[in-house]
């Protein structure tokens, strides 16, 4: 399934809860077909614009030899390196510089697409270009663990989906052994099945959250087993029930659940079927949730599969319980997707 990357890039503005950065950052002008080269252009307009705000700042510790005493004093470099017979003194104090972690972040991740030989030719240039205004910030090797280092407050919550996207990046650079030279390659995450499976099950349950008036949205809500009898230590041993997403509105509760497969259908004769497990899996998160609930208000079942291009949509009438099996082509234009996934609800 390939996903044209400028639609993953929407996705990923809802599933982040930045929808704002996709109308910031448009897309809709730049053809890429890479997704290296979509995500490395939209760092770099993201940091241009970052620069023009000014970049945030911090409390860096310093030891340094000043003019007269500055924080605390360390007398023993001091008198051991002679500085008092040059008026200096080894002092320790705390200087506000930009070379805090979140801009060391942006910058090696700004140098880490620069040795990535296969980058388009202008987005190279617009990321050098802002690589070199991060003159003040150290370029310093980052690990995954800073990520979960950095400390985001009220002030600067505007780093946070540009530190994301540094995350994804990271994430997807790795060593390329036969260029050498510390070059890497980018490995595309459309085509790894759990992670894309994560960013889809956001995005649905952040675009009904934010699209739509007439359901509360509920993510991973727990549905209670119903009507259950054994030993303690026994009920311990029952799975949990979490569908992605309960819509409950007035007189309607849709309980869906988001899958990701490359093939959302199966089957070996000429007539694809519905994955079994999965709808065996609905059926028993919406019959214990309306037995929960009394029946009211109606309660039914929705499975979303993405597609690109074949589009099916299946309805059925189980037990009392309306069922949907339904696609989404996540291949066509985004007003379209849009459109799309509104005129599921109705």
């Amino acid at each position: 399934m390939s996903i044209p990357v400028r639609n993953v890039y929407y996705m990923l503005c809802y599933a982040w809860e930045h929808w704002a950065e996709g109308e910031r950052v448009s897309v809709d002008d730049v053809d890429f077909d890479r997704t290296q080269d979509l995500l490395a252009h939209i760092l770099a307009e993201g940091t241009a614009r970052l620069l023009k705000r000014g970049l945030d700042r911090g409390y860096i510790p310093i030891a340094d030899d000043v003019q007269g005493i500055r924080g605390k004093l360390d007398f023993a470099n001091t008198t051991k390196r002679a500085l008092l017979a040059r008026a200096q003194t080894h002092c320790s104090f705390d200087e506000l510089r930009h070379d805090v972690l979140h801009n060391r972040i942006l910058k090696a991740t700004l140098g880490r697409l620069l040795r990535l030989d296969a980058l388009d030719d202008d987005v190279r240039g617009r990321v050098a270009r802002v690589h070199r205004r991060l003159d003040a910030v150290s370029e310093v090797p980052i690990t995954r663990k800073d990520f979960r280092s950095v400390q985001l407050h009220r002030n600067n919550r505007f780093y946070d989906f540009l530190l994301r996207l540094c995350l994804l990046i990271h994430d997807q650079l790795i060593p390329d052994p036969e260029a050498g030279n510390g070059r890497t390659r980018f490995r595309d995450f459309r085509d790894d099945e759990a992670r894309m499976w994560q960013v889809f099950e956001q995005f649905v349950h952040n675009f009904f959250r934010r699209e739509q008036q007439e359901f509360r949205v509920r993510a991973q809500r727990v549905v209670a087993w119903h009507d259950v009898h054994a030993e303690p230590d026994h009920l311990a041993r029952l799975p949990e029930m979490r569908p992605d997403l309960v819509l409950e509105g007035a007189d309607r509760c849709i309980v869906l659940d988001t899958k990701f497969y490359k093939e959302a259908l199966k089957g070996r004769g000429a007539v694809a079927k519905v994955n079994s497990g999965h709808l065996y899996q609905l059926f028993t998160y919406v019959h214990n949730s309306a037995a929960a609930h009394g029946n009211q208000p109606a309660h039914e079942g929705m499975l979303l599969y993405p597609v690109v291009r074949d589009t099916f949509a299946f309805d059925y009438r189980i037990a009392g319980f309306r069922f949907q099996v339904r696609s989404i082509d996540l291949g066509q234009e985004w007003r379209k997707i849009h459109e799309d996934m509104l005129a599921l609800l109705n």
